[in-house]
């Protein structure tokens, strides 16, 4: 379901899933034949809404250390 969901954000997006076996890579290739609903993408955003992971990833402190230009 989360790949078909990534393939229904849009023509530009292409979701790379990793896998350790052939039986995911199986259902990964199956989702590519999937289509979400309009009521199963509702059904998604209500329980996830788009801002619901929004922020920094990491503290301040953390971020000026990943700075490779300073």
């Amino acid at each position: 379901m989360a790949f078909a969901w990534c393939l229904s954000r849009g023509d530009d997006i292409v979701p790379v899933i990793g896998t350790t076996s052939l039986q995911r890579l199986a259902e990964a290739v199956q989702a590519t034949q999937d289509e979400l609903s309009s009521e199963d993408l509702a059904a998604i955003e209500d329980a996830i809404p788009a801002d619901a992971a929004a922020g920094d990833r990491y503290p301040q402190a953390h971020m000026a250390m990943l700075d490779s230009e300073r």
